[in-house]
């Protein structure tokens, strides 16, 4: 177990361990598990926003650029001042726990930050099942060390597992969210046929999402009534004139060209 002497803490002392530990764990080194509520914290940013968001700026003591990748993701500015005040405040908190010390809320605040920044992060990006695992992990533990913790320390447990459970069921329905909401919608194997994203296009303008399933449709009908793709160049198109001919060719690459910017630029807004 490493035993750790700091003289300038990162961020405070509560970042200072939290991250150390959470370094230790991932190298498979033992961690002193007075701090593993720490190191779950930032096991959960490192998933939420990155290792190299989290870590880098430890790594090059660069305090302002980690606290301005915690508002990556639109978290307020409040909220994140918020969030390493509360850190701080647990860690002191531990720090003089003896068997008369009545509970906080302070778990409690922090993780409470910690599901918001997540929902946050899901608007943009969608997490892994084995991510979402290991949110159960933090939040709702079976066992171990970081349970024995919080049955010690949290006040409302419970409040933060139901929370969790309710943002891990809006998660992982999403796409069925966004259909149940938006009968326009096509189904989600046609738009990643063509290279879109459902959650994306469920963002734009009734007009414009209509004019996506249009352009995709016209493409649907299209290999319906073609069996054999004929390359472009080989259609015989004549008219008996070779200038006529060459115009007409010109002509439908510009349409196939328009038909793509079209839709780009539905998509750009």
């Amino acid at each position: 177990m490493h035993t750790e002497y700091v003289d300038n803490y990162f961020i405070n002392p509560a970042f200072e361990y939290g991250i150390k530990s959470y370094m230790y764990f991932k190298e498979g080194q033992p961690y002193n598990k007075k701090y593993t509520f720490e190191m779950y914290v930032i096991k959960a940013l490192t998933i939420i926003y990155g290792e190299k968001a989290i870590l880098l700026p430890y790594k090059i003591d660069n305090e302002k650029a980690f606290e301005c990748n915690l508002i990556m993701y639109d978290l307020s500015e409040r909220e994140m001042k918020e969030f390493i005040k509360d850190m701080e405040s647990y860690y002191n908190f531990m720090e003089n726990l003896d068997n008369g010390t009545e509970t906080t809320g302070l778990v409690e605040s922090i993780e409470k930050i910690l599901l918001n920044m997540i929902m946050k992060r899901s608007a943009t990006k969608e997490f892994t099942k084995e991510e979402i695992r290991t949110f159960d992990e933090i939040f709702n533990p079976n066992g171990g060390e970081l349970k024995t913790l919080k049955e010690l320390v949290s006040k409302n447990q419970g409040l933060i597992i139901s929370t969790w459970k309710e943002n891990k069921y809006e998660i992982t329905n999403t796409q069925l969210n966004l259909m149940a909401v938006n009968p326009n919608l096509l189904h989600p194997s046609q738009y990643q046929k063509y290279g879109y994203d459902i959650r994306q296009i469920a963002k734009l303008s009734e007009e414009k999402i209509n004019s996506i399933n249009e352009q995709i449709m016209q493409e649907e009908n299209k290999d319906k009534t073609v069996k054999k793709k004929v390359p472009l160049l080989k259609m015989k198109l004549s008219c008996g004139n070779g200038f006529i001919n060459t115009l007409i060719l010109a002509s439908i690459i510009c349409t196939e060209l328009m038909i793509g910017f079209i839709v780009l630029a539905c998509l750009g807004g």
